[in-house]
């Protein structure tokens, strides 16, 4: 529906609630309404909204006017079906008519499936089915277009094929393969199809656009890690720069070493660093006794540990 629309769609609305003695939903509820059915025109909304009056006895709901629209001719292939004409499109001389989901989809899973063909069909099943989903939400029906290879021979085969099937219009395929307009066409005669070219141009803008995305993506992927990168660098270096203002430098990195105490000073109440022992006991410089005379210090120390 158009914005011009709201008015008339209000009176539907209110009519139908009306009828059944029930309040006009609120300003907010009926714009959510109109959200829900914009892919619809307002001749399509009164006809669905007259078919629920005519059958439940509650007030509509968006949900029961939009199972009431009539549904746009959905002949997309299925998944598998679309994969088996996307890898055509692997061969440069193959002629390629395909929908523009699947060649959406196509252009995600091609830069793996050379050399991971398993892994290109898993991406292109997961990008074709939301590529589906999301386009089925609009109501939007698919679109059959022709993506040239380099074989002539094979081309006309392929268009000949499409146009059996009704894929193809002929106006399409004759702006591929102007041979295929019959023996009354003049060789001279213009034959592009304006909405077939429209339709090329839009694939190439489409595949241009997801190209120039994965770009971006790829760049803020790299910018990130380069930030990252550089922020731990930085913590790195303050770290760093902290260890060497709490330890004075490098060389005091070093595992300090343990001290020790002479026992003699110690027991007068004083602490002085020991530099040697004896018997088991730690004596400083002053207090360095002769090997003779050890155990006479050692049990002096004892007393004055006493």
């Amino acid at each position: 529906m158009r914005p011009s629309d709201q008015s008339e769609f209000v009176k539907l609305l209110n009519l139908c609630y009306s009828t059944l003695l029930r309040p006009l939903p609120t300003f907010e509820a009926i714009d959510l309404w109109q959200t829900i059915l914009e892919p619809y025109s307002i001749e399509q909304v009164r006809v669905a909204l007259s078919a629920h009056m005519r059958e439940s006895k509650f007030p509509p709901m968006p949900a029961d006017v939009v199972a009431r629209m009539p549904k746009a001719s959905d002949v997309r292939p299925e998944v598998d079906e679309a994969w088996a004409i996307a890898i055509r499109a692997a061969d440069e001389s193959e002629t390629v008519v395909w929908t523009t989901e699947i060649a959406e989809a196509w252009h995600v899973a091609q830069p793996v499936f050379h050399g991971d063909e398993i892994g290109a069909r898993m991406a292109f099943k997961a990008a074709y089915a939301r590529i589906v989903e999301r386009n089925r939400g609009v109501n939007a029906a698919p679109e059959w277009v022709v993506s040239q290879g380099h074989d002539s021979g094979r081309r006309k085969e392929v268009l000949a094929q499409a146009v059996r099937e009704g894929r193809l219009q002929l106006e399409q395929a004759k702006s591929a393969v102007p041979l295929l307009a019959g023996p009354g066409g003049k060789e001279d005669e213009p034959t592009a199809d304006a909405k077939a070219v429209e339709n090329l141009q839009r694939i190439k803008d489409m595949l241009k656009a997801g190209s120039a995305s994965a770009d971006r993506r790829q760049a803020e992927r790299e910018r990130r890690a380069r930030e990252t990168a550089d922020q731990m660098a930085e913590v790195k270096r303050e770290t760093a720069r902290q260890v060497e203002e709490h330890t004075g430098g490098s060389a005091s990195l070093r595992p300090a070493r343990a001290w020790r105490y002479c026992c003699l000073c110690e027991s007068h109440g004083e602490r002085v660093e020991a530099t040697c022992t004896q018997g088991g006991y730690d004596f400083c410089e002053k207090h360095r006794p002769a090997e003779r005379q050890t155990p006479r210090r050692v049990a002096a120390y004892q007393g004055a540990r006493a």
